[in-house]
């Protein structure tokens, strides 16, 4: 089996560099290292993470939030939060924002490794980008939905989603999306983008009675996950 690629979002970087990563590494997952939030959802614009490990207390953003917010944008995604917030109302945050396993610190790391792998094996269908039953039409016009509705897009929507199809389930930034969009990034109201999406959605929505799976990432941009 093919592991899934690992984020391991910790701020104590003598743990994170000097135990967590080696060992993760050396038991075969391709494991990547960072210490924030911020770090993490760049890191999302250029890879996806089948597995994440996440530590509570972080410096900009603390690992529920984090946590919750990647539940929302997959169900399919592995969350393990290692943290030494261990209370059960700690726990209950932890599994109410939708981790898959709570591990205290300190903890073994073969308690981490074996609990990791458990879940690598239910996410590893759903590792690569995630691919359902939306489709967009060749050429790009046209969005067919999961009931074989097709949506018509203007000139504007095709551009974003033909960008966002082609990240395959990476999230693309604002800028590269206004770009796509405007001959001068600096004349574009942001605003307007925001406004295509919603538009957009809302569209797919009453055409087809299904929501269309674009995410907005914060602080960053949007992401297809179909």
């Amino acid at each position: 089996m093919q592991l899934p690629r690992l984020a391991v979002v910790e701020d104590d970087h003598e743990f994170r560099d000097g135990v967590l990563v080696p060992v993760l590494a050396h038991s075969g997952f391709q494991a990547d290292g960072m210490g924030s939030a911020l770090e993490l959802y760049r890191a999302m614009t250029s890879h996806h993470y089948g597995l994440v490990l996440l530590d509570a207390g972080l410096p900009d953003e603390d690992g529920f939030s984090i946590a919750a917010h990647l539940r929302g944008l997959s169900q399919t995604v592995g969350i393990v939060m290692l943290t030494g917030q261990v209370s059960a109302s700690d726990r209950l945050r932890g599994l109410q924002a939708g981790v898959d396993a709570y591990l205290a610190k300190p903890t073994s790391m073969e308690v981490v490794v074996t609990t990791l792998l458990n879940l690598a094996r239910r996410v590893a269908p759903s590792a690569g980008p995630v691919r359902g039953k939306w489709r967009l039409g060749e050429g790009g016009w046209r969005i067919t939905a999961p009931n074989g509705v097709e949506i018509s897009l203007t000139l504007a929507e095709r551009q974003v989603m033909k960008l966002l199809a082609g990240k395959r389930g990476v999230p693309a930034r604002r800028e590269a999306l206004i770009a796509n969009l405007a001959d001068n990034v600096h004349d574009f109201d942001p605003h307007r983008l925001e406004m295509l999406i919603y538009r957009l959605r809302k569209k797919c929505q009453q055409a087809a009675q299904e929501e269309l799976p674009l995410r907005a990432i914060r602080g960053i941009g949007y992401v297809l996950t179909w």
